[in-house]
């Protein structure tokens, strides 16, 4: 093989630095394997750095059996052969991908990712012991509270049970009621945080999404003085969604804002839509009361809540929802200037690339 060399346009000087030199310098592994001969027709030096085991190096049956053979059996390979791959060998993990140089060659990007898995793995479980630590933190506040208080009205109740008047009986049973209501909201909220295990990924119109969305919701609305405006393009780009798991992300977000609209003139929640870098950037603004600055960097955590009846769990549920879709959330407020909720979907078009 010819390595064309590049060429200064002053002197016509061939650089030193070819295509071969460059691929020997990367600390990529590089593969290329010729199906027809079953032979190594090249590999980098890195290759052999990653790899760390001589006699696979030497092995065209055993490199093709690791990284070529089970991704070439599927059905879609021309695209899956592309994706990054995972494989294990001799305790190590090593990234890689295919692809289909000619009808029988097959070149692999090989990469030690045993550190990097380590240390995510790491990061993920003290991400996850500190939401635990949230959780369990909330769970005993939430259920503690009305469960001392329903024990403290029980306890009345039956030290005064000859001599009580019919209406303190009364009082106490709603007191109860009220705080059985409580815990049974709670566990429904956790039960929503545990429902959603895997999503059914579908592509979609948004406008129909938002249409049907917003007509189960709009009366309500109404019915308490808050006007909602749409402004989203009739052609713009479908989206790869799971109908629920959006549903109940954006009933979490309207719900906050509902929240935030209580006693505020000419209320009125906007949703706009734009598309970016294959990207829909759906935008649910509000001319509501705002949220403190300190409150800002709390949203997202477990039972971190300014409701007088909130569980803190609304938001937490809604990222986590819309991160099983390949979405992402941010949240944009001003003290007595309104709040932005903007969720950045994936287009059809944007997930079949990446693919």
């Amino acid at each position: 093989m010819v390595w064309e060399t590049a060429k200064q346009s002053d002197n016509n000087y061939k650089n030193t630095w070819g295509y071969a030199q460059l691929l020997e310098h990367i600390d990529i592994g590089i593969l290329v394997l010729d199906l027809n001969q079953e032979a190594i027709d090249y590999c980098n030096a890195a290759f052999f750095e990653v790899l760390q085991d001589e006699q696979l190096c030497r092995s065209y049956q055993g490199l093709y059996n690791l990284f070529v053979r089970d991704i070439e059996a599927l059905d879609d390979f021309d695209l899956a052969g592309r994706v990054a791959h995972q494989v294990t060998h001799q305790g190590r993990l090593f990234g890689h991908s295919v692809y289909k140089v000619a009808s029988n060659y097959r070149c692999v990007f090989i990469r030690d990712i045993t550190e990097k898995s380590r240390l995510e793995s790491i990061a993920q479980a003290v991400n996850t012991m500190d939401n635990i630590g949230f959780i369990f933190s909330g769970i005993r506040h939430e259920i503690g509270n009305p469960l001392n208080s329903l024990k403290m009205a029980l306890s009345v109740l039956k030290q005064s049970s000859e001599n009580i008047r019919p209406e303190m009986l009364k009082e106490y049973i709603e007191r109860g009621l009220a705080d059985i209501g409580r815990m049974e909201y709670l566990l429904k909220s956790l039960k929503t945080f545990t429902m959603y295990d895997s999503v059914d990924l579908k592509d979609m119109h948004l406008v129909e999404f938002m249409d049907k969305f917003i007509s189960l919701i709009e009366r309500d609305f109404h019915s308490h003085g808050i006007r909602i405006k749409t402004e989203i393009p009739l052609d713009i780009s479908r989206v790869r969604i799971d109908e629920r798991a959006l549903h109940q992300s954006l009933f979490n977000i309207f719900n906050n804002a509902a929240e935030a609209l209580k006693e505020q003139q000419a209320a009125e929640i906007s949703i706009q839509a734009e598309e970016r870098d294959q990207l829909i950037w759906l935008t649910i603004s509000d001319n509501g009361c705002g949220i403190y600055p300190e409150q800002l960097k709390y949203l997202f955590q477990p039972f971190n809540t300014s409701k007088a009846n909130g569980n803190g769990l609304g938001l937490v549920i809604t990222r986590k929802l819309l991160a099983m879709m390949r979405s992402d959330i941010d949240i944009v407020s001003q003290l007595g200037d309104g709040t932005q909720v903007i969720i950045r979907l994936p287009t059809v078009d944007a997930v079949a690339s990446k693919t």
